[in-house]
């Protein structure tokens, strides 16, 4: 055990001399709402991150939409804040991170409650799959840096899908260590995603984006990037959710604003 670490240490080292992210380059992110709760020495380890991303996964533009490596290291920086104390093995199940210019239509069958398949066409500005490439789209990241704090960063959203997925299905209940946390993540999830779904029937205003109802996985997903770009939102929407999120992502937005 103490050569295959001392291995992957040598490696990552090896692999910051060749492709380092400067300084200059990381002063242009690390001024992101997500990162804000981050002390010195969690923003130098997030860069490391970022920087070891950038190696890992194929970026790629499409339809005619030219990455270049600030904008690879905008995601990549983004991306690597839900692992920063989770580690990178979060994101072992693809390689492929591939940027539209703008929301993506996308056609698939899709079951509904009652059993019944439908063709249906929609418009994204993300998705990940649980073997594929994770797809984004850029016009909608730079919304979100336009709106930055506001509760809203599709990077963050359909990176969490990843983490969600490690375990081959997407339920909004991602790997823990014991049992105990499950159990309790499940109760409180479970309850949040039934209210959240009340209010919508009883229409009245949601104080996440709705679009957390439309299932399990998405909720997670949601509230994720809630906890991370507007924490104090969330923690009024629910504490219980939050400090669930607090305890597996191991950060405290708030506590160290």
């Amino acid at each position: 055990m103490f050569l295959l670490r001392k291995y992957e240490n040598w490696r990552v080292l090896r692999l910051l001399k060749k492709n380092p992210v400067t300084f200059s380059s990381w002063q242009s992110v690390r001024g992101l709402s997500c990162m804000q709760h981050l002390s010195s020495v969690e923003k130098a380890r997030l860069r490391v991150l970022a920087a070891v991303l950038l190696q890992q996964k194929k970026f790629t533009g499409v339809q005619g939409l030219e990455l270049t490596q600030k904008m690879k290291l905008l995601i990549a920086a983004q991306a690597c804040v839900p692992v920063l104390k989770l580690g990178l093995n979060y994101y072992s199940s693809f390689t492929q991170v591939t940027v539209y210019p703008a929301a993506f239509w996308v056609e698939r069958n899709e079951t509904d409650a009652f059993g019944v398949v439908h063709h249906a066409k929609r418009l994204l500005s993300g998705e990940s799959w649980s073997r594929g490439p994770l797809i984004l789209s850029w016009q909608d990241i730079e919304h979100d840096l336009r709106h930055d704090g506001y509760g809203h960063n599709v990077i963050i959203h359909e990176f969490v899908h990843k983490i969600d997925m490690l375990d081959q299905y997407a339920d909004g209940v991602p790997p823990f260590v014991s049992s105990a946390e499950a159990k309790n993540w499940g109760s409180v999830f479970r309850e949040a995603y039934q209210d959240l779904n009340k209010q919508l029937a009883h229409r009245h205003k949601p104080c996440i984006d709705a679009y957390a109802a439309t299932s399990p996985a998405e909720y997670f997903a949601v509230v994720s990037e809630c906890f991370f770009s507007d924490p104090r939102r969330l923690i009024k929407c629910s504490e219980k959710v939050y400090q669930a999120l607090a305890i597996f992502y191991q950060q405290e937005p708030i506590g160290r604003e």
